[in-house]
């Protein structure tokens, strides 16, 4: 497996979301393969707004399947072919992947809704997908998993790594990837911190917020999965993916308000409190990014698990630093974006 830490270079943007062009490592001299069809779930989330128009410009006709909601892609990614899909209902599938010769595997969950499970979205849901690829025919299965999937963490990284699993065993070429926190225009974790932020007086924080991230842009998540489909050269690899800068979660709040000039007081909340104000929040339409769900995936899955950071080792792309693209991701005519939220 690659993993590692990166070091905190400055550099310019990306083209999306208002980031401008930046310093991109030397490339490595591979072949790349031809135009490809490429199904790409989790269609209505944020990185597949990023996602699906970077495909699309790279020549690849590109199908974009969902499960009902309506997302920023829709708007982002004219001529994409869109189609109704559920990985929990195994005959919903075979049309989405039909003639398809790669699949970038974004659906998933952290909190299951209603009636669903983390094992029946992330693991069985994963294994309805391959199934129905292998029998159309997809020569590549990228999957995006997550920084911390394990045996021995707790319920959603236990599941990311039971599908994991089912990845590399089903015989199909694969690249998995294992991403921090992935932050960007209709996000919902700088999404929601701009929303406390800008709606109470202070910001109040679930645990001592001390925790270390390493977030990642998601214009740099979106060269690796660009890359993933693309590459002969990096099939078969586990690769994590993060950011330059590993920093705490009150240094990240800290940082997005200087940004966006709204300062506010950081209260810590104990549990017991921390739990009625969650559900205060969500009764009130806020996102929230320290419920006790999103806090266990931040703690466990914070920052890579070594000294290597495969974004530049792997895929040549110098990874942003934190406030660089939250500058550019929130300037004037950008920062619209953030206001409307995503599914990640």
């Amino acid at each position: 497996m690659s993993s590692g830490s990166a070091q905190a270079d400055p550099a310019p943007g990306g083209p999306l979301g208002g980031v401008a062009e930046r310093e991109q490592l030397d490339p490595i001299d591979t072949a790349v393969t031809p135009s490809r069809r490429v199904l790409v779930t989790g269609a209505s989330g944020f990185i597949a707004a990023h996602l699906l128009p970077r495909l699309a410009s790279r020549g690849h006709r590109v199908r974009a399947m969902w499960r009902g909601n309506e997302g920023p892609a829709r708007s982002l990614a004219p001529g994409i072919e869109w189609i109704e899909g559920d990985v929990t209902r195994a005959d919903s599938l075979t049309a989405a992947t039909f003639e398809c010769d790669a699949i970038v595997h974004l659906a998933g969950c952290r909190a299951p809704a209603a009636g669903e499970t983390l094992e029946q979205v992330n693991v069985a849901g994963t294994r309805n997908l391959l199934v129905a690829g292998l029998d159309s025919g997809v020569q590549r299965f990228v999957y995006v998993s997550a920084v911390g999937a394990s045996p021995a963490a707790g319920p959603y990284f236990r599941s990311r790594f039971h599908a994991e699993d089912t990845v590399m065993s089903s015989g199909v070429e694969h690249v998995i990837l294992r991403p921090t926190v992935v932050y960007g225009p209709w996000d919902h974790f700088v999404t929601a911190i701009l929303e406390l932020l800008r709606r109470f007086p202070v910001f109040p924080m679930l645990g001592d917020g001390t925790f270390r991230l390493q977030p990642v842009a998601v214009e740099d998540m979106v060269d690796a999965l660009t890359q993933s489909v693309e590459r002969p050269d990096v099939e078969g690899g586990l690769y994590e993916v993060a950011g330059p800068d590993r920093i705490s979660f009150t240094r990240i709040v800290r940082t997005v308000g200087e940004v966006v000039g709204v300062r506010r007081p950081i209260i810590p909340l104990p549990d017991g409190i921390a739990s009625p104000v969650t559900r205060l929040a969500r009764a009130a339409g806020l996102a929230t990014p320290f419920t006790p769900e999103q806090l266990d995936v931040l703690r466990w899955g914070s920052v890579l698990s070594g000294e290597d950071n495969p974004l530049r080792s792997v895929f040549r792309v110098k990874p942003l630093p934190f406030r660089d693209a939250l500058e550019d991701y929130l300037s004037p005519g950008s920062a619209d974006g953030y206001l409307e939220g995503g599914a990640s």
